[in-house]
């Protein structure tokens, strides 16, 4: 008997149109190479990557140097991971194509082809082989004693707690655990907090010495990090699933709020890590307030237009889907949420959809699924959207270093319209960061900045107005820039 999943060849439908001519599958840098991505040298010259299949690869070249190549020009190819060889052979143009981001490259190998898992393979070999070479490298010596302490102070204080929570009277039903964890809160807070603010005053000089750093870094890996992974947010932060820091999954937690892992003990250490990230839930709160003041400032001026409003990097965009469920709003609203996170998206869709639904056409959501590069390409970004109420974008600029920061927030400015507001959140640089939890930890690694830094960001903008404030953790600065 042929089953439900089973098909005969007569029923293999193939592809259609121009996908009936195969072609060996592309992947993306990032999928195959997780961490250091490896450099593409064409002719000794280096460039970015694009993608590789089996039998070429695609890669960006500067608009200066695109004519350098030429269609079946033959080219030398390497690929190679600083002074490491990972693939050498030839090839040769097989198309030029002019983009925003500079003129990418077809090539096409001759001769030879991409042995893709030896490649991967040669690469995760390499980077475990430097791994163990940075162990013997990085002495302990370069800790700082006081360090050393506060980590035994640390696993004590985890420990001790472990010991306790894990006693059989201890476990039950989830409601029963959360109890048990709550009970505990108001001792536990203020001791994790005194350890984690001990934490940020020994490591925050290591930022002056790149090798303590290291050192210090690879020591956490080995002592605490291990005794984290309990919780699921420190878990999942650490080994980033998704290849990046931060995902949207991480952000659901903490606006969840709710105690996971399978014992007591494991729900406490999750609480310890919703306490480091509730600056995420907080940031959110704010601009889900900032949203409201924009739609409710757009409806008192009198005109029929909707106020719009453009989330770059928006995650799962809690702040519009809370917004949209208190009510309906004063005045049409348009929403754009711009990620490069198709999962992030959906969600972010999937939670607006119905409200929107509700309104009968006074809001409106679009959503823009993007590379992560072409986040940072306002011209093709904006270029379509009319000018913008409110643009803001929150967990980005952390990840950029003041000049790159710079320009981009300059250019999102060009596309609000007059009086409209570009709001910029990034992590505060405070003797309660989250410097030490993410850096050290998690190895989670952003930009933190004080005030007088992020107002540096916007010293060239012709604003009108130009403000900060921070949420009500007092660790996520908002830049807020007038037009």
């Amino acid at each position: 008997m042929k089953s439900e999943t089973t098909k005969t060849y007569e029923e293999l439908r193939g592809s259609e149109g121009r996908q009936i001519f195969f072609r060996a599958h592309r992947y993306e840098p990032r999928d195959l190479f997780k961490r250091a991505l490896p450099e593409l040298i064409l002719n000794q010259m280096a460039y970015r990557l694009e993608n590789l299949s089996m039998t070429g690869l695609a890669v960006m070249t500067p608009k200066s140097e695109g004519n350098l190549y030429l269609a079946q020009q033959a080219v030398n190819v390497q690929l190679r991971l600083d002074d490491e060889v990972l693939f050498t052979g030839k090839g040769h143009v097989v198309r030029t194509e002019e983009t925003r981001r500079g003129v990418q490259l077809g090539i096409s190998l001759r001769d030879c082809s991409f042995n893709i898992p030896g490649v991967v393979a040669e690469y995760e070999e390499l980077q475990i082989r430097r791994d163990l070479e940075g162990l013997s490298q990085a002495s302990t010596d370069l800790v700082p004693e006081a360090y050393r302490v506060l980590c035994s102070d640390v696993l004590h204080f985890l420990r001790a707690y472990k010991a306790s929570l894990d006693r059989p009277a201890q476990t039950g039903d989830a409601s029963g655990q959360a109890n048990a964890i709550a009970a505990f809160e108001d001792h536990i807070l203020p001791r994790w907090r005194d350890l984690w603010k001990r934490a940020n005053a020994i490591v925050e000089p290591l930022l002056d010495d790149p090798e303590a750093m290291l050192a210090t870094k690879r020591f956490t890996e080995m002592v605490l990090t291990p005794d984290f992974m309990a919780g699921p947010i420190w878990k999942r932060s650490y080994e980033k699933p998704l290849g990046y820091p931060g995902d949207f999954q991480i952000m659901q937690m903490v606006y969840d709020w709710q105690y996971r892992g399978e014992t007591v003990y494991e729900k406490l250490v999750h609480r310890l890590g919703l306490d480091v990230a509730e600056c995420i839930a907080t940031r959110m709160t704010v601009m889900r307030e900032v949203i409201a003041d924009t739609v409710i400032a757009k409806a008192g001026a009198g005109r029929d237009e909707p106020a719009r409003i453009t989330s770059v990097g928006c995650g799962p965009a809690r702040e519009v889907s809370d917004y949209l469920k208190i009510g309906t709003p004063p005045g049409p609203v348009q929403f754009t949420l711009i990620d490069q996170d198709h999962d992030a998206l959906s969600h972010a869709y999937e939670s607006t959809y119905t409200q929107v639904m509700r309104m009968g056409g006074k809001a409106s959501v679009n959503c823009l699924n993007v590379a992560f590069n072409q986040l940072f390409d306002t011209e093709e970004l904006f270029g379509r959207l009319a000018e913008q109420d409110l643009i803001y974008t929150v967990g980005l600029v952390d990840y950029l270093k003041p000049r790159r920061a710079k320009v981009w927030i300059s250019s999102l400015f060009q596309f609000l319209a007059p009086g409209g507001r570009l709001v910029i959140s990034n992590m505060l640089k405070t003797e309660m960061s989250n410097f030490w939890a993410m850096e050290f930890i998690t190895d989670w690694n952003v930009i933190f900045r004080t005030e007088e830094e992020m107002l540096a960001l916007a010293e060239d903008i012709p604003a009108s107005n130009v403000t900060t404030r921070l949420d009500p953790t007092g660790r996520v600065c908002m830049l807020i820039i007038e037009k």
